[in-house]
């Protein structure tokens, strides 16, 4: 145990050392986002947090006796999509380039790291087995590669992705940790840690203003995939502690927003992954909450989804009851963007009335 503390703080300490180290030859390189009219930052941030994160928990990891050997697809995919990220982030790669990259991460998941998903549970009542079969590959590298893009797109405001993804594996942590899985929930602590480092120089704060740094693409989709993984072991893996419907209530918020923004931009005929400001904490924004504010609310809810997962699973919710009570939240979350502006009007009415009462 004692050993797995230092191993957590060696990850946060050198993860914030590296942040601070590399922040002046990443604006020499540059390696920096500029401000743009779709930005909502005044000046030339660098995008170092992928690489100081992926560092910081490869670097602590190495010397744990986890039997690293397993995990061997995890450092790989984690690596690759980080240099992926950063040539995108230094000159903008085509999309169909990145996605193939990013099938390529989710095969060594599935097919050389053995790990994917088989069965999805007692998904259509008591006594049933929904198993997949020879879709247990290709549905597992659907699903890896749609979180990723799920958590690049969530990271549209300082701390949201990061903070999202850092809520969801202290949940996958707790699991572990109860369920006496192993060695996967300490690579999830590790993780966990490294990403904490980052929140404290990106997350905005009475004392900062402004974020430091950024997770850049090469940090979203590197921990996007660090979360795939860990949670597809929590599900699927030699050790699991959870079955697939609660991971899906503990990444529900990012992947609903992913899956109905680019549903609609589809039927719009406009491509899947062209960015725009149509995003759920755009609504928050128009409503005039403030990043800080906007943060902590989605933060909060992806917090109270992933407990009702989780908690719902120990409690013996039958899985096919958590697949109903999760319907009505992505239908929701679905009718909130179909009905962004009237939402917004809606929002900004209420902070208008409850900052007069403050104020009062």
């Amino acid at each position: 145990m004692i050993q797995i503390a230092l191993q957590i703080c060696l990850a946060f300490a050198l993860t914030a050392v590296l942040l601070l180290l590399l922040r002046r030859p990443a604006m020499q390189a540059g390696l920096v986002d500029q401000p743009t009219s779709r930005k909502r930052h005044g000046r030339a941030v660098p995008l170092i947090g992928g690489v100081c994160i992926t560092i910081g928990f490869v670097a602590a990891a190495l010397p744990a006796d986890l039997g690293l050997r397993d995990y061997q697809g995890l450092f790989a995919g984690m690596g690759t999509l980080l240099l992926l990220g950063i040539v995108d982030d230094l000159v903008e790669v085509d999309s169909r380039a990145r996605l193939g990259i990013q099938i390529l991460a989710a095969l060594l998941m599935a097919a050389w790291g053995g790990l994917h998903v088989e069965d999805l549970g007692a998904l259509l009542g008591p006594g049933t087995s929904l198993s997949l079969g020879p879709w247990a590959i290709p549905f597992t590298v659907l699903c890896v590669v749609g979180l990723i893009n799920a958590v690049n797109m969530f990271d549209g405001v300082d701390g949201l992705a990061a903070g999202t993804v850092a809520i969801a594996l202290g949940w996958l942590v707790l699991a572990g940790a109860v369920g006496g899985a192993g060695a996967w929930p300490v690579l999830a602590g590790l993780l966990l840690a490294a990403i904490s480092a980052f929140l404290v120089f990106n997350l905005r704060n009475p004392w900062r203003r402004q974020a430091a740094c950024f997770l850049g693409d090469s940090g979203s989709t590197a921990i996007g995939f660090g979360l795939a993984w860990l949670a597809v072991e929590a599900a699927a893996g030699t050790a699991p502690v959870l079955p697939p419907i609660a991971i899906a209530w503990i990444l529900a918020l990012p992947v609903s927003d992913a899956i109905t923004l680019m549903a609609r931009r589809a039927l719009r005929g406009v491509h899947p992954f062209r960015p725009d400001r149509k995003h759920l904490h755009h609504i928050f924004y128009r409503a005039g909450f403030t990043p800080g504010q906007t943060v902590s609310i989605l933060l909060v809810a992806s917090a109270v989804l992933g407990g009702i997962g989780v908690l719902g699973a120990w409690a013996g919710v039958p899985e096919w009851l958590l697949l109903l009570l999760l319907l009505p939240v992505a239908a929701g979350q679905a009718l909130i963007h179909a009905r962004a502006w009237r939402i917004a009007r809606l929002l900004g009415r209420y902070l208008r009335r409850a900052r007069s009462r403050g104020s009062g």
